[in-house]
């Protein structure tokens, strides 16, 4: 369970070294397959780089790194309490 949080800490306290590059190439499948008429492809591409976008919403929303990996840890430990 330490490892999951450690992993989930580190991956929230870095979204935009993983999430913009993600993004910019699910974007770039995305149109691919459109072109190719695969439609199906194209919107699960087209999803995975909405969601990037949201990360990188909330990173920015949250303020910093230490910020955005507090807030999930407030709110296991609130979890946890009750």
């Amino acid at each position: 369970m330490v490892a999951i949080l450690d992993f989930t800490y580190f991956a929230l306290r870095y979204i935009p070294f993983w999430a913009i590059p993600l993004m910019l190439i699910s974007m770039q499948f995305c149109y691919t397959f459109w072109i190719k008429d695969i439609r199906r492809v194209s919107y699960i591409f087209g999803g995975i780089a909405f969601i990037c976008f949201l990360f990188l919403i909330y990173f920015f929303w949250r303020g910093s790194p230490g910020k955005s990996s507090q807030f999930l840890e407030q709110t296991i430990r609130t979890y946890e309490q009750n």
